[in-house]
C-alpha cells in the first residue's frame, strides 16, 4: 500500500503515535476532543461526544504481540475499566497490531462483561487512514515541516515574480497551496494574488482542536507612550491577550515581534503596524441566555432572551457577543476569570422595515435601565457572576418612544393593519395616529358642524331614505360611512371605518337633475345642521 506507515519505525515512540493518531481521529471527526495525559487521561486519550453518546478511543502504541507476560493486557485492561466509569456507547482500541485468534479470544472474553461494544482497531484499519490523510506520516516521521519551508521561500519568489507582470503567476501559486495544503496535517492555507504583487497568506485549522496541537504562539517588544492614544492602545493590547479580542497596533508603537507558526511563517520582525485578531469561537447551538434587569429589592423587572453569535477567549477570560431575538440589541459581555466579573456593553440599532411590535421586548428593556438597578446574566439557567451595577449615562431617554411604539403596535393589533416602523414622524401624523387609536379602541368624538355637501349619484337620489329627505327636507340621526385614514410620509394606510352621526339636518339646496344625465351621474345635495348642530364620530363595526 502506497504510504505504508513502519509502526515498528524507532522515531514512532508512543508521544509521536499518540500525536499522529490523535490528528487523525480528529480529521476523521472533527467534534473530537483530546485528553490531556499528563494527568492521568482517565482511560481517554480522544473522546468523541455525539448526540447518541460519548465513544472513546484509547491509543495504543504497542507493536509485537498483546500477551500477559509483557503486561500489555493488563495494561488493556485497566484502561477499558477506567473508561467505563464515564458510561461511554463505544470505546475502540487502536493499535498498530492485526490481532491472532487468540488475541482476539481474549479480547472479546474482557469485553465481554461491558454493556457497550468494544472494538479492535488494528494494523490494517490504520494503514487504510494514513493512505487517506498522507500528511500525517509526513510530518510526524518524514520531518515535512522542512519542506513546508522551502516551499514558502518558493512562495516568496514567485511574489517576486509576480511584480515583473508574469502572467501565469496565478496557477503556479495555486499549484504550491495545493502541495502545501498536502503537507501540512494542523492546517490549510489559502492564497490570494493582488495587482499590486503583494500575497495574502491565510491559515485556518483543520480541525477543532489543532490549534492545541499546535499552537501558534507570539511575543514582542512594545513601546507606548504617556498619551491618551498610546495607554489606549496598550489597554487594546492587553485585552487582545486577556480576552482574545482583535487589535490594530500602529508601526512606532512596535519595537520586534517573535511569532512560532506553522510552514515557515514564524521568526522575529521589527516594526511595521500589527494586526491582531481576534479569537473566534462558535458558541454551541444549545446556549441559552438571558440578560434581566432587577430593581433593589431583587424583583425581576425586565427580562431579554438572547442568542449568542461568536465568542472570543484569552488568557484571563473572554468575550461573548449576543443578540436579542429581533437583532435589534447588541450584547458585548466581556468575562474575567480571575475576578468573576462580568462587564456589558450594549448598541441599539432599529433595523430598517421592521414591525413596531418586535422592537417593543428592546425598548421597554432600554427604558427600565435605572441606576439604582442592576443586571444579572443567566447561561443555560445559572446565574454566572456577581450582579452588575447600571451606570447613570445611556439610562433615559426611551420612556417616550416605548409609549409611542405601544400605540403603534395597538393600533396594528386592533386593525390588523401591519406597516413598518416609520423612520421620522411629523407632530401631524403623531396627532392622526393619536386620533386614529382612540377611534380604534372604542373612544367617540363629538362637536358641532356647519354645512355638508354630500356626493350622490343619480340613482342614489331615488332611495327611500333620499326620497324622504327630499319630502320632508329635513331629518334626524342622519349617518355617514367615512374610511379611518392615516398618512404616513408617502404611504397612506386604511385602518377601519368611522361612522359620522349628524343629531339633525336640513336641505340647503337639493340638486337639478340635467336631461342628459345617467343613473351614475354624480350630484351634490347641500346640507345644513337643524335644531342641534352636534356631530358624533366613532368607528364603525359591522355586524358578522
Amino acid at each position: 500500500m502506497k504510504n505504508r506507515v513502519d509502526w515498528t519505525d524507532e522515531r514512532l515512540g508512543s508521544t509521536v503515535y499518540e500525536d499522529m493518531v490523535s490528528v487523525l481521529i480528529s480529521r476523521l471527526h472533527p467534534q473530537a476532543q483530546r485528553i490531556d495525559g499528563s494527568g492521568g487521561d482517565d482511560g481517554r486519550d480522544v473522546q468523541l461526544p455525539l448526540p447518541t453518546g460519548l465513544e472513546i478511543f484509547e491509543l495504543k502504541s504497542f507493536t509485537g504481540r498483546l500477551d500477559e507476560k509483557s503486561g500489555r493486557r493488563r495494561q488493556v485492561k485497566n484502561s477499558l475499566n477506567n473508561a467505563a466509569k464515564h458510561n461511554p456507547v463505544a470505546w475502540h482500541l487502536v493499535v498498530p497490531i492485526n490481532h491472532t485468534d487468540g488475541e482476539l479470544k481474549w479480547f472479546n472474553d474482557l469485553t465481554a462483561k461491558y454493556p457497550f461494544p468494544c472494538v479492535w482497531r488494528g494494523k490494517d484499519w490504520l494503514d487504510s487512514q494514513m493512505a487517506s490523510y498522507p500528511e500525517l506520516p509526513r510530518y510526524y516521521l518524514e520531518g515535512s515541516n522542512d519542506e513546508i519551508v522551502s516551499m514558502m521561500r518558493e512562495i516568496n519568489q514567485e511574489q517576486a515574480a509576480l511584480t515583473r507582470g508574469v502572467t501565469d503567476l496565478a496557477a503556479r501559486v495555486r499549484t504550491l497551496k495545493d502541495r502545501l495544503n498536502s503537507l501540512d496535517p494542523h492546517y490549510s492555507f489559502g492564497f490570494e494574488a493582488h495587482p499590486d504583487g503583494s500575497v495574502k497568506i491565510t491559515v485556518a485549522p483543520r480541525y477543532p482542536g489543532a490549534e492545541r496541537d499546535r499552537p501558534i504562539t507570539m511575543g514582542g517588544a512594545f513601546q507606548f507612550p504617556e498619551t491618551e492614544e498610546g495607554r489606549k492602545v496598550a489597554q487594546a493590547v492587553h485585552d487582545t491577550f486577556n480576552y482574545g479580542t482583535a487589535t490594530v497596533v500602529p508601526g512606532e508603537y512596535v519595537k520586534h515581534v517573535q511569532i512560532n507558526a506553522p510552514a515557515g511563517f514564524g521568526g522575529t520582525y521589527e516594526g511595521g503596524e500589527l494586526r491582531i485578531g481576534a479569537a473566534i469561537n462558535t458558541p454551541p447551538q444549545e446556549l441559552r441566555v438571558v440578560l434581566r434587569i432587577q430593581d433593589e429589592r431583587g424583583f425581576v423587572v425586565a427580562q431579554l432572551p438572547l442568542k449568542a453569535l461568536e465568542s472570543t477567549v484569552g488568557l484571563r477570560g473572554g468575550v461573548l457577543t449576543l443578540v436579542d431575538l429581533n437583532s435589534t440589541i447588541k450584547v458585548t459581555a466581556r468575562f474575567d476569570t480571575v475576578t468573576s466579573r462580568i462587564k456589558l456593553h450594549y448598541d441599539y440599532h432599529q433595523p430598517d422595515g421592521c414591525l413596531p411590535g418586535t422592537l417593543l421586548p428592546t425598548v421597554n428593556f432600554l427604558r427600565e435601565m435605572k441606576p439604582e438597578r442592576y443586571f444579572v446574566m443567566e447561561v443555560n439557567g445559572q446565574e454566572i457572576g456577581p450582579p452588575i451595577d447600571i451606570p447613570e449615562s445611556g439610562t433615559d431617554g426611551y420612556a417616550l418612544p416605548y409609549k409611542f411604539l405601544l400605540l403603534l403596535a395597538d393600533i396594528q393589533r386592533i386593525s390588523g393593519v401591519y406597516f413598518p416602523m416609520p423612520k421620522t414622524l411629523t407632530t401631524e401624523e403623531v396627532d392622526a395616529l393619536g386620533d386614529a387609536h382612540a377611534f380604534l379602541t372604542n373612544n367617540t368624538a363629538t362637536g358641532q358642524w356647519s354645512e355638508l355637501n354630500l356626493e350622490v349619484t343619480v340613482e342614489g337620489l331615488s332611495s327611500p331614505d333620499m326620497q324622504q329627505l327630499e319630502k320632508d327636507r329635513e331629518a334626524r340621526d342622519v349617518w355617514l360611512n367615512e374610511p379611518l385614514l392615516v398618512k404616513l410620509g408617502d404611504n397612506t394606510y386604511m385602518l377601519g371605518v368611522t361612522r359620522k352621526t349628524l343629531a339633525t339636518v336640513r336641505v340647503a339646496t337639493w340638486p337639478e337633475i340635467p336631461d342628459e344625465a345617467t343613473p351614475d351621474t354624480k350630484v351634490t345635495v347641500a346640507l345644513k345642521p337643524g335644531p342641534d348642530p352636534s356631530v358624533t364620530i366613532a368607528i364603525f363595526k359591522p355586524e358578522t
